[in-house]
């Protein structure tokens, strides 16, 4: 099943570079002086392997065609975007930068129809990898979102023509078999043009990134793993943990 940049590509195991300092008490990691404490990743990850597995028992074929997904599989992603969603707020802040519920709401939107052909299917591509919706758009979409945001400052250049965007869409018509999208070609228009170009504006942006978390500092319990400052991930090793599942009463996703 098609679903890019949801997740993270295996990375050989790389030296602890810890910049901030802390005791990781109750904490699976801390940026700057904010902390991301265990239930916040706990949560996440209860959240996406219950999606997972209702997506699992509803679709057994798909899901005997596809890598198996682990609680400690789902709970390594869950802390990589919880960390790089507050290095980004931070560079954000920092830059002036804002995103405020409605773009979030648009850019999700747009995100969804032109990766999957609509919300519905990108949530169920999301479960089918262990994201359930509420952690898909806040936490997920919200850092591609700042990614947008964030490389509309380092390199604003960087966008598509109108003849490569018509053509995108028109594709996406072809490809999903419909007459026309949700979203009309001028709606969406902004979202591809800098969507197109999404590579070259994240080249671009990496190393501003890189400077942000080494200026605010991040921190990872060696309980969760390992930091790499250069990739700006977290790293799985020798002896993290996965954590341990919430009551099952507290997996209702109403």
């Amino acid at each position: 099943m098609k679903f890019p940049r949801l997740v993270i590509a295996a990375l050989a195991l790389l030296a602890l570079a810890a910049t901030a300092c802390t005791s990781h008490a109750g904490a699976a990691a801390q940026v700057a002086d904010t902390t991301i404490d265990t239930a916040t990743v706990r949560g996440m990850v209860d959240r996406g392997m219950a999606s997972y597995e209702a997506y699992a028992a509803k679709n057994p074929e798909a899901v005997a065609q596809q890598n198996p997904v682990t609680r400690e599989d789902v709970q390594l992603r869950a802390l990589n975007f919880l960390v790089q969603l507050k290095i980004e707020e931070a560079e954000a802040r920092r830059l002036g930068v804002t995103l405020s519920p409605q773009e979030l709401d648009a850019y999700y939107q747009a995100y969804a129809v032109f990766e999957t052909g609509g919300v519905a299917a990108l949530e169920e591509a999301a479960a089918a990898v262990g994201y359930a919706p509420k952690d898909l758009h806040d936490v997920v979409v919200r850092r591609f979102a700042l990614d947008e945001k964030l490389a509309d400052k380092t390199s604003p250049e960087l966008v598509a023509t109108d003849a490569d965007i018509r053509s995108y869409y028109d594709s996406k018509l072809t490809e999903l078999g419909v007459d026309s999208l949700p979203l009309s070609y001028e709606q969406a228009r902004p979202f591809l043009s800098r969507h197109l170009m999404n590579d070259q504006r994240l080249a671009k942006l990496a190393p501003e990134l890189v400077k942000a978390a080494n200026r605010e500092g991040v921190s990872v319990s060696p309980r969760f793993g390992v930091w790499s400052a250069d990739d700006l991930v977290v790293l799985a090793a020798d002896g993290s943990i996965a954590t341990t599942p919430t009551p099952m009463p507290e997996l209702n996703l109403s």
